[in-house]
């Protein structure tokens, strides 16, 4: 991907190593270790946390439900369940990831740790009821998904989640140059300095992301891009618009009955 124009279009024949079904236990723990780094430095989870929290404020009082798909190795979800904690808020987190190798790291960091549990599942076949969390999460995953994936993820959060939250990072040169820079500048692990640029290369722009939550059925579907190429999707989920809609039929009995 050398001009402008090649950066058009998301670069789907390329793959990040961590995507294996099969990792070098050694090199993984690395890689985690640099992408928690990475995480932080460029303000992914201070980002995520606040965005998490403006929705738990709505309603501060109440016990709230969190699932974080592809997790890793729960840097993100750890810190919102400690902002929660700070907060007073009462937040039940279930952190999630397909990869057995990943969900041990995430495990043992979360060992201990009160209202926040470690599965392994997948995010294409959830298991869980309908409308079983109050937010459903994806923060730097998406772009691990091919657009026939993403429909099917989008769709399962929705499905799951009273409320979606997905975050990721915008396809750029610019942010292409920037975490190349950052992984070898660090002297980060080999999986880290390939799979950090493929993640960019691969990653969605604003109007894809649109289309993808099209072709989802999300309801009340927002994307915005805000500094440095942040992506966010958010939207209604299934439960939360079955809600809505009772509500609405509702309000219109009552009016009936008023007006009789």
């Amino acid at each position: 991907m050398s001009s402008w124009a090649s950066w058009q279009t998301r670069d789907a024949d390329a793959t990040e190593w961590l995507d294996a079904d099969q990792m070098n236990g050694r090199d993984l723990e690395r890689n985690l270790r640099d992408i928690r780094h990475i995480n932080a430095a460029l303000g992914w989870t201070t980002f995520t946390t606040r965005a998490v929290l403006r929705a738990l404020r709505t309603q501060p009082h109440r016990a709230w439900t969190l699932l974080d798909v592809a997790s890793g190795s729960a840097d993100i979800p750890l810190a919102i369940a400690q902002a929660a904690q700070r907060a007073g808020i009462a937040l039940r987190v279930t952190v999630t990831d397909r990869s057995p190798q990943i969900v041990a790291v995430a495990q043992a960091r979360c060992a201990g740790v009160a209202g926040v549990t470690v599965e392994r599942q997948d995010a294409l076949a959830l298991p869980y009821a309908a409308g079983s969390f109050d937010l459903a999460l994806c923060t730097l995953a998406l772009h691990h998904f091919a657009p026939d994936a993403a429909t099917p993820l989008l769709r399962s959060l929705a499905r799951v989640g009273r409320r979606v939250l997905v975050f990721d990072v915008v396809r750029s040169p610019l942010a292409y140059a920037g975490v190349v820079a950052l992984t070898r500048l660090a002297r980060m692990d080999p999986m880290t300095c390939h799979d950090g640029p493929v993640s960019v290369r691969r990653a969605y722009s604003a109007a894809e992301a649109r289309a993808l939550a099209d072709a989802a059925g999300l309801r009340h579907a927002q994307v915005r891009v805000g500094f440095p190429y942040r992506l966010s999707l958010t939207a209604d989920g299934e439960a939360a618009d079955e809600a809505a809609t009772a509500g609405h039929a509702t309000e219109r009995d009552e009016r009936g009955c008023d007006a009789l």
